[in-house]
Order: C-alpha cells, then structure tokens, then sequence
C-alpha cells in the first residue's frame, strides 16, 4: 500500500503543478524495542491489551484478534507489521520493509503508546536510538568498514606482534648477557 500512496501523492501533485519529496515524507508506526523478546513482551503486558481493545471498540480497526492474551496479540502485530513488539533486529527489518515497500521516505516516528510503563519506554526509546537508528543514517559505516580492515589483515598484524615480542625477549636477553657477573 505505501507504493500506491506514494504513487498517488505524485499524481495529485503534478495536477496541482508542484512536486513532492521522498525526503520529507513520514512514515508513524508503533514500536517497543528491548534486548530479548521476552522482555518486550514483558514489558507490554502493561498496556498492549487495553490499546488493541481501543482500536477495536471505539476506533473500529481490527488490528489484532479479539483477545487478552499478550502473546497472541503480539504475535498477531509483529506478523501483520502494524507494530513491533521485540529486538532491534526485528526495527531494523520493520524499517527496512517500509523502505523497500515504499520506495523510501525520509523519516520514521514512533506511535507514542502506553503499552509499557515509563522507564520500559525510555529504555526502549533509548534502545532505538542507540542500535536502529545507526544502521539508517549510516553513521556505524566507517566503524564497520575499520572492523572488517582489522579483521582482514589479523594475521599480518598478529605476526608482527608475535615478532616484536621475540625481538624484546631477545634483545633483554642479550643486554644481560652483557651484564658483569657478580
């Protein structure tokens, strides 16, 4: 769907006379990012629930099945991709379908949601920030490219290493051997 919205976006546009920008299009879904899966699902038994609830009985929007049990109810956002509800990992493949399905936009919001309590939603807002953001913006390239350069010429640099540390033991050998003997 986000290609035909796009697509149509560009067509009303041209029949208005102006152009739009990729860069400047937003893409709003919901998101709670933990370290294990079993923490998000956790931490979302807070709220997750009542939400669905709401988006069924007053906004209409069958987004789950009518259910209170947590993990059926993630499992039924993470597969429909309305939401996720997991890793980092699982954002990055989320933002990365929205990408390839859209043909890109510039920026993704969080639906803010009260599925989890406040320090669990700081921790997964942090969590965003510090391991998903970095693989759009492209800021961990020369990190990654440095590691794989470090990686790749190991063994040269493990033989020099090794031979530094024969030529010292060595070269002290020598210098005692020089010593007077007392």
């Amino acid at each position: 769907m986000l290609g035909a919205h796009w697509a149509t976006a560009e067509e009303r546009a041209a029949q208005f006379g102006t152009t739009i920008d990729r860069r400047k299009w937003r893409l709003v879904g919901p998101m709670h990012i933990r370290e294990t899966e079993e923490q998000a699902l956790e931490d979302v038994s807070h709220g997750l629930a009542e939400w669905v609830q709401y988006f069924q009985e007053v906004a209409a929007l069958p987004i789950a099945p009518a259910t209170d049990d947590e993990h059926t109810l993630v499992e039924a956002m993470n597969a429909s991709g309305i939401a996720v509800i997991g890793t980092p990992e699982m954002a990055i493949a989320q933002i990365q379908r929205l990408i390839e399905q859209s043909g890109g936009f510039g920026t993704y919001l969080f639906m803010a949601h009260e599925w989890a309590d406040r320090q669990a939603t700081l921790a997964s807002y942090e969590l965003f920030a510090r391991e998903v953001m970095p693989a759009f913006q492209g800021s961990t390239e020369r990190a990654e490219r440095s590691r794989t350069w470090a990686a790749t010429n190991r063994p040269e640099f493990m033989a020099a290493a090794i031979g530094a540390v024969g030529k010292a033991i060595s070269d002290h050998q020598v210098e005692k051997d020089l010593l007077p003997k007392s």
